[in-house]
């Protein structure tokens, strides 16, 4: 678990790292499942569940596959591991359910850079505020992840102003001039990083593999608020429900399916688990709402000079 030193660090910087999350055989199956959707993903330029980008040289190189919990069991019962929902149910505060999951992938000496952005909404300059309740990806490593094969770098401090001005500086600026760190991390490592702090990679020009599992876990009302127009949420409502019935049924099976793996449930957990979706009952814990109690602490002169980076360009 995490200390409340550290969740008050989270909410300060918009990232956090807790190591060896997914270990021992778990860690092991997630791994062999993964090396089966990377041959596949290298092999097949054709299947529209892998994502390719054009490299330097103009070829289609495979860096990305979507719907991981349709691929192999291991997918669902990582998503459903209970210290890795304890770390998130701690830092979210609110009841959460996983609704998206994909696998980023840089292979050997693909070369494929990751532009600093933020996640949707927040990469819309029209987003103007960040909502109250956080919003959290959960990256599960694979692999080492380091500066020389295209570790995520993060500029901390930025997740709480909306749309924060990237578009406005060079790729080697955000990387070397505005206060951006790297995340190097271990296989069964999971970083929390808020979807509004700005964040980008470099490609891998190294020899290694350098894999990550993706679970966007969410609160009803985040989801509402920050995409509920959205045609991929239908999508969503399609393949499992959402904070619904069939959402809740989906993740129970999530559960027996970790259960039948032999990696075992929600038992001496500080967890429940309703329609609403899990929710952490221990401490300590993020108070409700939280980001909005630190927005409304921040002066509009702060919001401003964050939103265009001018506290780390020292610009007025």
């Amino acid at each position: 678990m995490f200390t409340q030193e550290q969740i008050d660090q989270f909410h300060r910087d918009g990232i956090i790292v807790a190591r060896g999350v997914i270990q021992g055989e778990e860690q092991a199956a997630l791994r062999e499942a993964a090396d089966r959707v990377v041959e596949e993903g290298i092999a097949d330029t054709e299947q529209t569940d892998h994502r390719y980008r054009a490299n330097a040289d103009g070829i289609p190189t495979y860096f990305r596959s979507e719907l991981m919990w349709d691929r192999d069991p291991i997918f669902q019962a990582v998503t459903v591991n209970p210290s890795l929902l304890t770390y998130f149910g701690q830092l979210v505060g609110h009841p959460f359910m996983p609704v998206a999951d994909s696998f980023v992938c840089k292979i050997p000496e693909g070369d494929l850079p990751i532009h600093w952005h933020q996640d949707p909404p927040y990469g819309d300059p029209e987003w103007t505020e960040t909502h109250p309740v956080p919003n959290i990806d959960a990256d599960i490593y694979l692999d080492h992840s380091t500066i020389e094969n295209g570790c995520v770098w993060v500029i901390p401090g930025h997740h709480l102003v909306g749309h924060v001005e990237v578009e406005n500086f060079s790729e080697d600026a955000l990387f070397d001039e505005l206060g951006a760190v790297p995340l190097e991390m271990e296989p069964g490592d999971v970083s929390f990083h808020c979807i509004s702090a700005p964040h980008g990679s470099a490609g891998n020009r190294t020899g290694d593999l350098r894999r990550t599992f993706y679970i966007h876990y969410l609160n009803a009302e985040t989801q509402y608020q920050c995409y509920g127009q959205k045609d991929r949420i239908q999508k969503l409502k399609d393949r499992l429900g959402l904070f619904d019935a069939r959402a809740l049924a989906a993740v129970q099976e999530m559960i027996a399916t970790r259960k039948a793996l032999g990696y075992g449930g929600l038992e001496g957990s500080s967890l429940r688990l309703n329609e609403e979706g899990f929710e952490f009952t221990g401490e300590p814990s993020t108070p409700p709402r939280h980001w909005g109690t630190l927005i409304d602490a921040m002066s509009e002169e702060e919001i401003r000079r964050k939103k265009s980076l001018a506290f780390l360009t020292g610009a007025a």
